[in-house]
């Protein structure tokens, strides 16, 4: 049914139709006119001007195409552009690569396998158990923070390094608390490039999957509720990883530093790998190396603790060390299974 309300990634949604590709296009191309300045590209400035930016028939100038036919080509109307008139609109522009890209991709009028992926809606299938253990020990296996995400930044998976440095949770969307939770932004250094980062990956998903609501759903959510990502959702800032270092003040380690790493997951088209690289030095190296010591030493009293354990006195410490692995792996399932974090494709 239209309109119905689902509960998916962390985010209750509303299945209303997207913006169609024309008009997302012609948004884009609007702000970044709007936000180049004419002595960007060698016109001069003038107080006169009663718009932001370029008017609409420099851009047009520049780029060697009519203006009727930018203005509609603004205005999201269904009309077609070539790779040609793209690249000279983006020279016209000053476009970043980033910018290039993700013009393309909603120019596109034919379907790519990324936009045909379908991101699933409902419990994940009784293989993604299994799926699921393969991941968690893909991030198990990295002494850095790391995690799996779906493009609504829904964690998937993590290991107890994440946890333990971020407060990273299963389930729940690192974008959507970063912009709900002032304490956790707050402990990021460089907030603002963070917060621009962030929303930029965003955008560039999306992009991804041009027909699916949910991302204008939970956009429009955020926009709502946090003044930082209005603005730079209406900016239209785009990039498809961080473009700045993570600094972060640990509440009880002090300030830590990482080099970002975004990946693809090949198997699961849908998902990234994010992992964080301690910054050679910050101490940041040893900081983690205490975070994981003290992450065993609970672990092994949680062991020594266990009734089962206590009253026999004769497991193995392999195996005691397998059946913790084991528990964590099942925690991990069956919080997945919970939120609907099922992107695994």
């Amino acid at each position: 049914m239209a309109g119905r309300t689902r509960f998916n990634y962390g985010v209750s949604i509303r299945t209303d139709q997207p913006l169609s590709n024309h008009v997302r296009l012609g948004n884009f191309l609007r702000a970044r006119r709007e936000q180049t300045r004419p002595e960007d590209i060698g016109l001069p400035a003038s107080s006169r001007r009663r718009t932001p930016g370029l008017r609409r028939e420099e851009v047009a100038v520049l780029a060697n195409v009519g203006v009727s036919w930018y203005t509609w080509l603004e205005q999201g109307r269904a009309i077609g552009a070539s790779e040609e008139i793209l690249d000279a609109i983006a020279d016209a522009l000053r476009l970043s690569p980033e910018d290039r890209t993700h013009i393309r991709r909603l120019a596109s009028g034919r379907r790519s396998p990324e936009r045909s992926a379908t991101l699933p809606s409902g419990p994940p299938a009784e293989a993604d158990g299994e799926r699921l253990a393969l991941l968690q020990q893909l991030v198990d296996a990295m002494t850095n923070p790391s995690y799996i995400a779906d493009p609504f930044w829904t964690v998937v998976v993590m290991n107890t390094a994440a946890a333990s440095t971020f407060d990273t949770r299963v389930g729940a969307s690192c974008l959507q608390r970063f912009f709900t939770d002032q304490e956790l932004a707050r402990s990021h250094v460089h907030q603002e490039m963070m917060a621009r980062s962030m929303v930029a990956q965003f955008r560039a998903q999306s992009a991804r999957y041009l027909d699916d609501p949910r991302f204008e759903v939970m956009a429009r959510g955020l926009c709502e509720v946090s003044e930082a990502f209005r603005e730079l959702w209406q900016r239209q800032v785009v990039g498809d990883s961080y473009h700045v270092d993570v600094v972060y003040d640990h509440p009880a380690l002090g300030r830590m530093s990482f080099d970002p790493m975004v990946l693809a997951v090949p198997q699961f088209p849908t998902l990234r790998l994010f992992t964080y690289l301690p910054k050679r030095g910050t101490g940041t190296q040893s900081a983690l190396l205490e975070l994981n010591r003290k992450a065993v030493a609970q672990r092994h009293t949680k062991l020594h603790a266990s009734p089962s354990i206590a009253r026999t006195g004769t497991v193995s410490r392999d195996r005691a060390s397998a059946m913790a692995e084991g528990s964590a792996a099942s925690e991990v399932a069956a919080m997945a299974e919970v939120s609907g974090a099922g992107a695994l494709v």
